[in-house]
């Protein structure tokens, strides 16, 4: 991964812990491999995105993770999307065309109506739709980490990959991990800090990264109605990384998504204004009278 990766394991037994820290590398490495939007030779480019047919066959372990992104994806009202790969292919393919271009061009080819699962079958109603899971592959890796590192027996830890963290069990003196809130602004320099207690974090923002559109910049979370500009970071707390990244994509996109009914009973969100002031819900929205939306965006 091309991020910094960290691993806290408390245990007694060093060469054990050595062991599992390997284990985890090598299962991390294989999934990054594997679904890498990024690398020609990946599965997911030769056997999704490059498919022949309007369908392909998905062993289990795919067949878990495409399921499972689809339900948290229906649960963030379609917000969150993984066919933004059909953007990002589109715009180094026909630079010329315009953000609002392309969108409207490849509508069709975006969203949940634009796939299924139907048996152990991905399918595709159009042909232009491409997977990116980005925001997927990294997060879900870290949960499945934690779940190897309790199977060979490691009882409390954290994981942090590059900001999408969980944590498991306490530290030796009891007392819950800590974990830092990346400033949205500045890079390597943190805005706050959260204690986890069996718990994920996961955090989206809007400044650091751009895309480009042809000669057009924006944020590199990609959504047809940006996002939003009063939200400049959110952090998601839940029971999986996967959800956690999920979500603060999603609420960086459409901040009410905080107040539907499986956002209110799976996550716990906070927000950072653009004062740099931090929220639980989205009061301070009111304050603007709307919601503004970025026309400039990204992943």
């Amino acid at each position: 991964m091309t991020v910094n990766c960290q691993l806290l394991l408390v245990a007694n037994d060093i060469e054990h812990a050595n062991k599992v820290a390997s284990a985890v590398q090598k299962q991390t490495l294989a999934l990054e491999k594997k679904y890498n939007f990024y690398q020609a030779d990946s599965w997911l480019n030769k056997a999704v995105n490059n498919r022949a047919l309007s369908q392909v066959h998905l062993e289990p372990e795919s067949l878990a993770i495409f399921t499972r992104v689809r339900e948290l994806s229906q649960a963030s009202q379609g917000i969150f999307d993984i066919c933004v790969g059909t953007i990002k292919k589109a715009a180094t393919q026909r630079p010329q065309l315009t953000r609002a271009q392309l969108f409207a061009k490849y509508q069709d080819a975006m969203g949940l109506a634009s796939w299924q699962i139907s048996g152990n079958f991905l399918q595709f109603n159009n042909s232009h739709t491409q997977f990116d899971l980005g925001g997927v592959v990294k997060e879900y890796s870290v949960d499945l980490a934690m779940a190897l590192c309790k199977k060979q027996g490691i009882t409390a830890g954290l994981i942090n990959f590059g900001g999408d963290i969980i944590s498991w069990g306490r530290k030796p003196d009891n007392s819950a991990f800590r974990v830092a809130i990346q400033h949205p602004k500045v890079v390597d320099k943190i805005c706050g800090s959260i204690a986890l207690s069996d718990q994920a974090l996961a955090s989206s923002g809007h400044y650091h990264r751009q895309f480009n559109y042809g000669a057009e910049q924006g944020s590199h979370i990609l959504a047809g109605q940006g996002v939003a500009q009063q939200v400049l970071a959110v952090s998601v707390l839940s029971q999986s990384v996967l959800t956690s990244g999920v979500f603060s994509t999603a609420l960086s996109i459409e901040p009410t998504l905080v107040n539907s009914r499986y956002a209110q009973e799976h996550i716990k969100a906070i927000f950072i204004d653009e004062a740099m002031n931090f929220h639980q819900d989205i009061e301070f929205l009111s304050n603007t009278g709307c919601i503004k939306h970025s026309l400039k965006e990204a992943i």
